[in-house]
């Protein structure tokens, strides 16, 4: 029997927002460069592409009632078409998947032996073969610069066109995640103990520090100074780059699963805690130096499993574990409910670079994009 839901009955995420049952935990969601796609990250190692692309957009279907002024947003009327997922396991999920060119994606195969490019659409091809050592950690350069690869204590950097190797390294430790520098011209690498950072062009070593904990996702600050590592033994690794010195922000509730950085806001945002928890920029605290918290959202409950900062304005989409995803200005209490919490935990966040799509996953296999009318956000 087909079960008819009322159009009073449907709350805002049923009307600006698609979603897709995808058979497995998400475990990430990145959009591609032009934020044309999204590519899931399954548990399993499975790859789904979305795409940003929508026949019947919230826009088109907005009215505005003619006697109250009130805008509605009337319930769509043909079915959504499934994305493409791949047969089988694709990609090693510790390395993840990131973005190549201007609308691609590049991974890492299961067994960490060969480099792979996605298209837009899903359509994969081999780039090249980097064996037998695994690949421990994945980055792109910005264009077709190269995909940068860490075997253990080597780096490389292929050609994504032919695969050939452009140039290698050895930081002088492990690696086990990279981050590219907003600029495009500085690799930061992790491994148990330290951080180096590499020149993008020739990988000569410019900076090294010794760093405690586990990291899980390494970023870059907006103007290039700090390096944040969210780490799983619940605290935050900070890097001073031009002072070549780290500490860290301990005693988190939970793991730190991920940070992030809000450009409008000056101010960088983490989850593992009750609340979004957050410190103003430049002077993040360090050392003696206790900084500018921000408070976000209002405390409860309930763990914050994920954070994305809007790319553009000073807004936050927090994901918490019971499934609730809400929108919040950052450092003020008020919040936005987008999706209700189900008991199904929000896993993965991501914005669109024009930031008028938020992707969701979670640990159920759902995936969705939310497309927000411009009007919200005035």
């Amino acid at each position: 029997m087909t079960q008819h839901v009322s159009p009073q009955s449907l709350s805002l995420f049923d009307l600006i927002a698609r979603s897709w049952d995808l058979g497995a935990p998400v475990r990430a969601v990145r959009f591609n460069v032009v934020g044309g796609s999204v590519a899931v990250t399954l548990g399993e190692g499975r790859l789904a592409f979305l795409q940003t692309k929508d026949g019947e957009t919230p826009e088109s279907r907005m009215r505005t009632e003619l006697d109250t002024g009130r805008m509605t947003i009337r319930p769509r009327e043909k079915p959504l078409p499934m994305p493409l997922v791949t047969e089988a396991p694709v990609t090693g999920c510790e390395t993840g998947i990131a973005t190549l060119a201007q609308q691609g994606f590049a991974f890492v195969s299961p067994d960490g032996t060969e480099i792979w490019r996605a298209t837009a659409r899903g359509q994969t091809v081999r780039v090249a073969k980097v064996g037998p050592e695994p690949v421990t950690a994945l980055a792109t350069l910005p264009e077709k610069r190269g995909i940068v690869v860490a075997q253990g204590t080597r780096l490389i950097v292929v050609s994504p066109e032919d695969g050939r190797t452009l140039a290698t390294a050895e930081p002088g430790h492990a690696v086990q995640r990279l981050a590219v520098s907003p600029d495009g011209t500085r690799i930061a690498c992790w491994g148990p103990g330290r951080v180096s950072v590499l020149d993008a062009e020739t990988l000569a070593q410019r900076a090294g520090t010794p760093a405690e904990g586990e990291v899980s996702d390494l970023i870059w600050s907006p103007d290039g100074r700090w390096l944040v590592g969210s780490c799983r033994d619940k605290a935050l690794l900070l890097v001073d780059v031009p002072a070549a010195r780290a500490d860290c922000i301990v005693d988190f509730p939970a793991p730190v699963t991920v940070s992030d950085f809000s450009r409008k806001a000056g101010v960088l945002v983490a989850a593992g805690a009750f609340r979004v928890v957050g410190w103003r920029l430049p002077d993040l605290p360090f050392g003696d130096h206790e900084g500018t918290p921000i408070e976000t959202g209002k405390p409860g409950l309930t763990l914050v499993e994920t954070v994305a900062a809007h790319p553009h304005r000073d807004l936050c989409a927090v994901g918490y574990a019971n499934g609730l995803v809400t929108l919040c200005q950052i450092g003020q209490r008020a919040e936005m409910m987008l999706r209700e919490g189900n008991g199904d935990p929000a896993t993965a966040l991501a914005w669109s670079p024009d930031g008028a799509h938020l992707a969701i996953g979670t640990a159920g296999g759902t995936a969705a994009l939310a497309t927000f009318p411009k009007h919200m956000f005035k």
